[in-house]
């Protein structure tokens, strides 16, 4: 009887180990770091946020919103941005940051006006054609702004205004005066314009006093364009632009010219945020330069 074992003396065929790819080593790679990067920028974490974006693509957006205003990267960007800082001299404006050719600069604003910016203004176009063909009376021009500039290269919507008052003081050896309570308005406005413009951080209302009480000398043009008009309840915004001419009270005199924007907007009409200043102008018989989308009065 042969009791033998067949397999005896056979080694068991042994498969070699699959290897991961090169492939997903460097996926797996890329992937730990992305998770770093999203961990130190983000309160949330990566693990979460990669579950978010698993569940529902498209919160990739508020995410993306969220990580941009975090504290953390906030601090890093500051840091690098004001560190080490040498350097001195005037402070230019930028054309380019506002959506304009850089060789535009060396042309006059009157030149641009016509050649460039008529076009961009759309609905404030004739307004601000108005507003600096008068502005012309005054020599040095004083110019005090609330709400100023804060989306660049947003013409048709905002105006740009602060850019372009920069502009025309900065040929007539004025000054701009720009107020708004949104540091991030402030920063557009601040990075669009040069030296010639001063921003001031603070609600309108007692900045405006406090240049009143301290500026010595009466504003050539007072431009009223802060808190945002809502079409369907207009009297806060309205009783706002009225308390700001309260509060600039000294800053106007004969030869002021005053100005509202979002005065006439459709489909609410006249009025906006204009609608009680627009009253007292009637009841002292100031002078009217222009009405459309602008409001301009002269004192």
């Amino acid at each position: 009887m042969d009791n033998s074992n067949p397999s005896r003396g056979k080694s068991k065929a042994v498969l070699p180990r699959k290897r991961p790819s090169l492939n997903a080593e460097n996926i797996n790679a890329d992937l730990a770091a992305a998770k770093s990067i999203i961990d130190m920028i983000s309160e949330e974490g990566s693990s979460k946020i990669l579950d978010l974006i698993r569940s529902n693509p498209e919160s990739i957006y508020s995410i993306i919103d969220n990580i941009s205003l975090n504290k953390t990267l906030e601090k890093r960007r500051k840091f690098l941005c004001t560190s080490n800082i040498m350097k001195n001299g005037t402070v230019d404006a930028d054309f380019e940051y506002v959506g304009l050719p850089q060789d535009l600069q060396n042309s006059s604003l009157k030149k641009a006006y016509d050649t460039h910016l008529r076009s961009l203004l759309e609905k404030r176009s004739d307004g601000f054609a108005v507003l600096f063909e008068h502005l012309d009376g005054h020599q040095r021009p004083y110019i005090v702004e609330t709400g100023c500039l804060r989306v660049p290269n947003n013409w048709a919507g905002d105006g740009q205004s602060t850019f372009l008052f920069d502009w025309y003081a900065r040929e007539r050896q004025g000054s701009v005066f720009s107020i708004d309570i949104n540091p991030a308005s402030i920063d557009s406005a601040r990075r669009a314009c040069s030296g010639t413009t001063n921003t001031i951080l603070n609600d309108s209302r007692p900045a405006l006093n406090a240049l009143a009480q301290n500026s010595g000398r009466p504003a050539s043009l007072l431009y009223l364009d802060s808190f945002d008009l809502d079409i369907n309840d207009p009297l806060p915004s309205a009783i706002h632009h009225a308390t700001e001419m309260m509060a600039a009270r000294a800053l106007i005199q004969e030869g002021t010219i005053i100005c509202v924007d979002d005065f006439n907007v459709p489909p609410l009409g006249a009025g906006g945020k204009g609608l009680i200043v627009d009253q007292f102008m009637v009841s002292i018989g100031a002078k009217l330069l222009y009405s459309g989308y602008q409001k301009i009065w002269k004192l």
